[in-house]
């Protein structure tokens, strides 16, 4: 029986090698997310360069009816950003990826979504601050996803009198009366209240105050919100070393 090919887009994400020699790629694309499968032997294009991470490619493909992954048989690559490779900037595109493929395991993705990922990498390929790139893009995507923490009012009891406190388990900002959650900079809430409340562009143009201790707010934040990144803690200690 003929098989059935369709086409789609997709940046890759993740890429590893089973036991058997066959490699497994998660790809994401305006549409959603989806895995696909490259047979062992097989030669897509002469090249499996081409589905180097971070690649954006168009894939040819099938599916069998007792698999749920697609088969690759073609990819044509569509763009790829050299910079990304860097070892300097590499680990932070890698945060960035892992971030995505963790908010949309059970979800269909958003184009906002995925928007905001291929606007992240384009950043880091050509910005000069991997760590601002990283971290604005960061809680934007997790306010895109639903996950945005409150930084105008007290979570607790709404109070728009501030203390320097931020409650992770609750997800934001407390006031002088409830004061609860670990200390944090009058810098960094300024900063948290301009990447939530203003654009991208403004929020880069405005930079951070102290990327290390977002780093530790937003490690906090997603190991309780959504899950530790292998990654982040990767680029911790290379930040640190």
């Amino acid at each position: 029986m003929a098989q059935r090919y369709q086409i789609n887009e997709g940046i890759v994400i993740r890429r590893y090698e089973l036991p058997s020699g066959d490699v497994i790629v998660t790809l994401i694309g305006e549409h959603g997310k989806w895995q696909a499968k490259v047979k062992k032997g097989k030669h897509i294009g002469g090249n499996l360069g081409k589905l180097s991470l971070f690649h954006d490619v168009t894939a040819q493909y099938y599916r069998k009816a007792e698999d749920n992954l697609a088969i690759l048989t073609q990819v044509q690559l569509n763009g790829a950003l050299p910079n990304l490779s860097n070892p300097s900037i590499y680990p932070y595109a890698h945060v960035l990826a892992e971030l995505v493929d963790q908010l949309t395991v059970d979800v269909h993705i958003g184009e906002d979504i995925y928007k905001y990922f291929v606007s992240s990498l384009r950043g880091l390929n050509t910005e000069a601050n991997p760590a601002s790139i990283t971290i604005i893009y960061a809680w934007r995507l997790l306010q895109t996803a639903g996950l945005s923490p409150r930084v105008k009012s007290c979570v607790v009891c709404g109070s728009s009198d501030l203390d320097l406190r931020f409650d992770v388990t609750l997800g934001g900002v407390t006031c002088k009366a409830c004061n609860r959650g670990m200390p944090i900079s009058e810098e960094l809430l300024a900063d948290l209240q301009s990447i939530h409340s203003s654009s991208v562009r403004d929020a880069l143009n405005r930079g951070l105050s102290n990327p290390d201790e977002h780093f530790r707010l937003l490690s906090r934040f997603l190991a309780y919100h959504v899950t530790e990144l292998n990654s982040l803690a990767t680029l911790k200690l290379m930040v640190s070393a």
